[in-house]
Order: C-alpha cells, then structure tokens, then sequence
C-alpha cells in the first residue's frame, strides 16, 4: 500500500467506528464489569434479603393475627360460661352488708415508737384496710390521731394513702370523735371478757408496735379516759404457747371474721398464725386428763408388782416354814418315844 493511500484508509476506519458507536449507544454507556461499580456489603445483602421475606410473610402474618383474636374470644366465651355472672367480682361486691359497728385503730402512740415500729404499724394498717375491703360484713374503719412519724413513712412510701376509700383518716383523738358512752377499748390486760360484739359500740385498738416494752399502757389509757374496756375472749377457746397480746391486724381481722360466722373459736383459728401454736381449749383438757389416766393407770400397774412381788416372796418363804414345822415334829416325835 502506498503512502498516498494510507492516510485515506486509516480515516475510513476512524468513520466507521463512530458509526458503530452511534448505532450501540446504550451499550457503550454500560460499565464494564469492575469499571465504576461499588460491590455490595454482606450486611446490606442480609438486608435485601431480610425486607424481601418481610414483604412474603405479610399475608401469614395477618393470618397469625386474625387466629389469635378468635382464640381470644373463644376464652373469654369459656369464661363467661364457667360463671355463673359474667362479672364475679361485681356479684361479691353486691352481696356485701355493711356493718355498723365502729372499729377505731388509736395511733396517739407514736411517740413511743421507733421508726422500726413505724414502719410495722404501717403495714399492720395496710392489712387491716385491704381485709377491710374484702370482708362481706365490712366495718366503719377509723384511723385517729393520724400525724407525726406514722403520716411522714405513709407519705413516703404508700403515696396512694390519700385515695383510700371507706376508711376515716382524722388527726383528731378518738375521743374527740366518738361519745364516750360508745366507746370499748380492746385490751388484753383488761379484766372483762368480750362475749358478743355491739354492733352500736365503736371498739379501740392500741396502734402502738412495743415488743412487750410498755405492758398496761392501753388499759391505764381507758382507765386514765374514763372509758369502757375488755378483752377478746381469747383464753376461753384457745391455749397458746405465746403470750395473748396480738397484732393490730389480728385483733381487726378476727372481729371481721366473727361478724361474718358468730363463732369467736372459728374466728380465732382462722387468723391466729401457726407461730402461736394455738390450741382448743376442750383438746387441752383432754390432753390433760388423758395424762391423768395414764399416770394413774402407771400407779395402779406399780401397786399390782409390788402385790406380785410380796405374793412371789411368800410362796418361797411358805416352802421354809414347812420344813421347819417338820423339823420341830420330828424332834418332838423322837423326845416322845421310851427310852
């Protein structure tokens, strides 16, 4: 090829690629493998991966969801058949009497606590108001002489206090609230025996947590007042190991449960705890005579061996005698005979 002619054949072949070029154009702007194109991570492909199973699981999951609000229709239709009343808790509620007798927890101890005590006085309150709630005879609940180291704990750790329904919380003394003629404070150093409860009586409970420190306190405090007083027929029906005084909560949930069956022994062994080893009276009398008989039936056995033994000593000391006899016969036989 000449030199004339390859100038003119190398300016075809630039012509007859940009023609090429042209007529493709969509291929040419794709990038080459490797060319300008980021690889994806393996986080972002688990990604992809992850919202592409969402997007296929959406029908199953509300399928799941409709299956799990029938199931739950299905148990409240169960339980409403199981009841008798659809709402029991409603139907107790309206089956409830309330009592008229008055039961006051005096809380004018409060300095003769520590915050300890104060503490268990709260509790001993919370108690009384939650069985108070409950009971199907409930009572006319008073807390008198509120203040001081007991409102502060209540304040601090029992905020809902304040919202307390059916109970009367008053900083007053209980004798500023109640005629004196009413009133009954419950002590155990008290010499009268509670036999009935007057539902017309409004019935004090010493709010004071000692440990035995201040015995007689309550009892002088009536007395002192001018005011009745007696004790819970407590060792009428029940022998214990410990001492008879009770706790706050005691005291206020055996009179709830007297009201409700009028039986101050089931009343008694029904809130009594296992720790004061209550027992019956009438078992303890049988305990104790049935010691008697035994102790008896012991002498009567200790007497029949001793008869046994000087019956025992006669038979052998009974074979010597003979003996003897026959000896003095012989020696008197041969004295008679002629010599």
């Amino acid at each position: 090829m000449s030199s004339e002619m390859l100038p003119a054949f190398i300016e075809t072949s630039n012509v007859d690629k940009k023609q090429g070029i042209n007529e493709h154009p969509e291929e040419s702007q794709k990038p080459r493998l490797g060319e300008g194109c980021e690889p994806i991570s393996k986080r972002q492909m688990k990604k992809l991966i992850k919202q592409k199973q969402w997007e296929e699981q959406r029908e199953l999951r509300k399928q799941k969801r409709k299956e799990k609000r029938k199931r739950k229709k299905l148990e409240r239709q169960c339980q409403m058949e199981s009841n008798s009343d659809g709402n029991d808790r409603k139907r107790v509620r309206r089956d409830v009497v309330h009592s008229t007798l008055r039961l006051i927890i005096d809380c004018s101890f409060d300095d003769l606590m520590v915050l300890k005590d104060i503490k268990k006085l709260h509790k001993q309150i919370q108690r009384c108001y939650a069985e108070n709630r409950r009971a199907l005879h409930p009572v006319q609940f008073y807390l008198t002489s509120h203040g001081g180291q007991l409102k502060k704990n209540m304040d601090e750790n029992d905020k809902g206090w304040v919202n307390w329904k059916d109970i009367h919380i008053k900083p007053e003394h209980y004798s500023e609230l109640i005629k004196k003629e009413d009133l009954i404070y419950l002590t155990s150093d008290s010499p009268n025996i509670l036999k009935e409860l007057d539902e017309s009586k409004a019935y004090v409970i010493g709010g004071l947590v000692d440990h035995n420190h201040h015995k007689g306190l309550t009892y002088k405090q009536a007395s002192d007042y001018g005011i009745n007083h007696a004790q819970l027929p407590l060792g009428n029906f029940v022998k214990m190991n410990s001492r008879k005084v009770l706790a706050v909560n005691h005291v206020f949930e055996i009179i709830l449960e007297y009201l409700e069956t009028r039986d101050w022994q089931e009343a008694f062994f029904t809130i009594l705890p296992q720790r004061k080893g209550a027992v019956p009276t009438d078992k303890t009398c049988e305990s104790a005579s049935h010691d008697s008989q035994s102790v008896r039936m012991e002498e009567c056995e200790s007497d029949s061996d001793s008869s046994e033994e000087e019956y025992s000593r006669n038979e052998l000391d009974s074979p010597r005698e003979e003996k003897q006899d026959k000896e003095n016969h012989t020696e008197s036989t041969v004295n008679s005979l002629p010599q």
